[in-house]
């Protein structure tokens, strides 16, 4: 690829992201999110106290947490809920869009392969998701160390990268479905059926967890709270990254064979 033609492609991308106002939307989505849990489980009593108290002659204890627990709580309480959600919707039009309104015909007519149409969306995406899941995770970071206490920065940083090899896959099946669908709601309700089903199988400790994606939110946990990865790490990293070479490669094959639409 020319890098002239990489050039204009990316710059598509930047432009398109930052007319919808992706650029900022996003990221203010996941710094609300990080901020959510530190400063709703420090002030949870509080919280219920306003909310008019437990009935009467009912008690209920607190568990107390650790800072590491926090942070930890963030992904799997928020990033792994709402972010995925979120995350998913704002990824669902992202090829449909142009397939339907001929964008996409229009490009691969103007001396561009698909490869390089669909490399330029991922690339470009993987940034913006990664200056989300970073911008939340710190402001998540700094409440916590406020409140609860400090973590190291390299648990932090190397939980926070297994964990970004997660959401590159829920962008890259995001971005398959949306090169086999013509509809956003369809890509949107699929995506985020199978990703939050990939998710829920985690709590189930069987040998085939080594093979799912969503269990590199698990292993992001534990080195957050106790420095060490789970069992098999590099192999569900591996995993990870093999099923999104998988998709793309789906994606490619699936949009070469397909009658675009032209403009």
């Amino acid at each position: 690829m020319s890098m002239r033609r990489w050039s204009v492609l990316l710059k598509k991308e930047w432009l398109e992201a930052n007319r919808s106002y992706k650029l900022l939307w996003l990221p203010v989505v996941f710094v609300l999110l990080g901020m959510m849990q530190p400063l709703t489980t420090y002030y949870l009593p509080q919280i219920l106290q306003i909310a008019g108290g437990l009935p009467e002659g009912m008690n209920l204890t607190l568990p107390s947490y650790t800072a590491a627990e926090v942070l930890s709580s963030t992904l799997t309480s928020q990033f792994d809920q709402m972010g995925l959600i979120i995350m998913v919707i704002g990824m669902m039009g992202l090829i449909v869009s142009d397939k339907n309104n001929g964008m996409l015909t229009f490009i691969l007519t103007r001396n561009t392969t698909l490869a390089e149409y669909l490399m330029s969306k991922w690339i470009s995406q993987a940034v913006i998701v990664a200056a989300a899941i970073v911008s939340g995770f710190i402001v998540a970071c700094f409440y916590t160390t406020y409140l609860y206490g400090f973590v190291s920065w390299g648990r932090i940083a190397a939980g926070l990268g297994v964990y970004y090899v997660w959401f590159l896959f829920i962008l890259t099946l995001t971005l398959m479905l949306g090169a086999v669908f013509s509809r956003s709601s369809a890509v949107a309700v699929l995506g985020i059926v199978i990703l939050i089903l990939m998710r829920a199988s985690t709590a189930f400790q069987t040998e085939f967890q080594m093979f799912n994606p969503a269990y590199l939110t698990n292993q992001a946990v534990s080195i957050i709270t106790t420095g060490d990865a789970l069992p098999h790490l590099l192999i569900t990293a591996a995993a990870a990254l093999v099923l999104i070479l998988v998709l793309l490669f789906c994606s490619f094959s699936y949009l070469s064979r397909k009658e675009l639409p032209s403009m």
